[in-house]
């Protein structure tokens, strides 16, 4: 089959039945007129091709539909779902799930959270299968290490107010109320809660002047939430702080920017 013939069928088959019948029809009436030299074949032939197209097309729709029936159907049949296998742990991994177990919840029992049925009744629930006097025994470790990590805390926040106390009243209150606000309820804590401002500062300011400081600290960490972190900002952003909120050390007004940092990173 030569180029123009193959071009010749591609174009044909691209055509719509309607198409078709009409070229066929108008051949017909042009072949008839040629011959009797009555144009009106002509129009006879088109009125004839256009009723074989639309009869080309409905067969064609016909033959046609069941396979698009079919493609819907299959397309709409919902998938099986795949059921994940239960992850099986080594003895390794059930005793450190059941130490990190005893550790939340003696930790929540160091901040009120719960009690001791509770925590227990909690960790039989995470990690199951060991018998009910090991659950007491890793809980009473937990509790013991616990009180360990509670009297460091308090050793660190004594430290730190004793630095404070170094201090002038914007700055000291600044030290021990951002940490407040940012540190003092994470779980490394222990339920310990915010450092009380007037017990830790009370005898060298009066509450007017921890009242004042409070307000302008919570200024200077609001406006640092909006920092962040540049390579090339050259300390702009720090320089805005000292210009809005004057008589900050900068080590306090870095913190600020700081929490803007981990905020927005």
């Amino acid at each position: 089959m030569t180029r123009r013939r193959i071009f010749e069928v591609d174009a044909w088959s691209c055509l719509a039945p309607h198409q078709k019948g009409l070229l066929i029809g108008l051949g017909i009436g042009a072949a008839l007129w040629a011959f009797t030299g009555t144009l009106s074949w002509i129009a006879a032939g088109v009125g004839l091709g256009s009723g074989l197209g639309l009869l080309l097309g409905r067969r064609r729709a016909h033959n046609h539909r069941p396979a698009r029936t079919s493609v819907l159907r299959l397309s709409t049949t919902p998938r099986p779902r795949r059921t994940p296998s239960p992850r099986v742990l080594t003895e390794e991994q059930r005793e450190s799930s059941l130490y990190a177990a005893a550790w939340f919840n003696g930790t929540r029992m160091a901040e009120g959270k719960t009690d001791r049925a509770g925590a227990l009744k909690h960790m039989r629930e995470t990690i199951g299968g060991f018998p009910p006097e090991r659950y007491e025994t890793q809980l009473d470790a937990a509790l013991s290490g616990i009180e360990e990590a509670k009297a460091r805390v308090a050793a660190r926040r004594a430290k730190d107010i004793a630095e404070a106390r170094q201090l002038d009243a914007l700055n000291a209150v600044f030290e021990l109320h951002y940490f407040n606000c940012r540190f003092s309820g994470h779980i490394g804590e222990y339920g310990l809660g915010p450092i009380n401002l007037s017990e830790a500062l009370g005898d060298l300011f009066d509450c007017e002047q921890i009242d004042e400081a409070v307000t302008r600290s919570d200024a200077l960490i609001e406006e640092g939430w909006s920092c962040a972190y540049y390579p090339d900002d050259n300390g702009r952003q720090v320089q805005q702080l000292r210009e809005h909120h004057p008589g900050y050390t900068d080590a306090h007004l870095h913190q600020a920017a700081d929490w803007g940092y981990f905020m927005n990173r």
